[in-house]
């Protein structure tokens, strides 16, 4: 028996970076994300009686071309997720778990967020059926979801998705469609991953009033959104990103994502707001990769910039 599901990754706008401790991936600051539709993880299981234990294997579909080669650590977390949902349903039978991408995973594109809700819409899928339980509705399925990966809750709700402590719900703007690209700097896995750099930035100076700075910026950013205020909006993610990776640079134990061409992409970017007075928003998760976000009116400058930016890196 197989089930198949599949969902997308998000990108926070505000960011999530720090959790309460010991509350199940709970974050310290609300977070605002968009729903990158195009970008998803493809999660299939297959249910065999026989079996004495889950494993991981990749998935092989024309539609998701990135296949993961995750590591023992990385199979792992995903079979104990799998293993807290197979509680929640009180079922004891093994599943192997297959999963696959199409963009590329573990360099800081949010392929967690895609793939532990993906992994989740599966599981519930397959256990609602197997157990004979009621269908779970999207804000339950979010809530497990979260427990495995936290901005996975966000993958749930589209376009915008508002996460504050437990609780996650779609929210509304004027801008109800966007133009995303990412420029590709770097495929390669990151050394410092999002749990880790979740612990670390505790131990930075800039980290009390974290939640502070974050709540103004939401506030802010909400507010520009709802005057359409684009160039607002624009400096309130510039703010945001770089205060996030400030965080990275001076904790206890300090690391750092970007690359020289995360710098040279971002240069031009600045460079291009200031000549055309007009341009996407532009933010970084943890990991060297820039995403960029246009309004629909703003296709020719999309399709300018990707232009450009294509003679060196690769555009998603």
């Amino acid at each position: 028996m197989k089930w198949q599901a599949s969902a997308p990754t998000n990108i926070a706008l505000i960011k999530y970076m720090g959790k309460i401790a010991g509350a199940g991936n709970v974050p310290t600051n609300a977070s605002l994300s968009y729903t990158l539709d195009h970008l998803k993880s493809f999660v299939e299981l297959e249910f065999n009686e026989h079996l004495v234990k889950d494993c991981w294997e990749p998935l092989q579909q024309p539609e998701a071309n990135f296949i993961p080669e995750l590591n023992q650590t990385a199979q792992e977390r995903f079979i104990k997720h799998l293993a807290f949902i197979k509680k929640h349903f009180n079922f004891n039978g093994y599943f192997v778990i297959r999963s696959a991408n199409n963009f590329p995973a573990g360099c800081g594109l949010a392929s967690s967020a895609s793939s532990f809700a993906a992994l989740t819409l599966c599981a519930v899928q397959a256990l609602t059926e197997l157990t004979s339980s009621n269908p779970l509705n999207v804000t339950e399925i979010a809530d497990l979801s979260r427990q495995g990966s936290g901005s996975s809750c966000r993958s749930f709700f589209s376009p915008w998705a508002l996460w504050e402590k437990d609780s996650v719900h779609a929210i509304n703007f004027p801008y109800q469609q966007l133009l995303h690209m990412v420029v590709v700097v770097s495929k390669e896995h990151k050394a410092i991953g999002s749990s880790e750099a979740h612990r670390r930035v505790a131990t930075s100076s800039l980290f009390p009033g974290r939640v502070e700075r974050a709540q103004q910026r939401l506030q802010a950013l909400m507010q520009n959104f709802k005057e359409q205020n684009w160039q607002a909006a624009y400096q309130v993610v510039w703010q945001e990103f770089w205060d996030m990776h400030a965080l990275f640079e001076t904790a206890a134990e300090p690391f750092n994502y970007l690359q020289p061409g995360s710098m040279a992409v971002l240069d031009y970017i600045q460079n291009y707001w200031e000549n055309v007075k007009d341009g996407p928003l532009v933010t970084l998760d943890a990991g060297p990769n820039v995403h960029l976000l246009f309004r629909v009116d703003q296709k020719k400058i999309m399709e300018e910039i990707n232009r450009v930016l294509a003679k060196d890196f690769l555009i998603l």
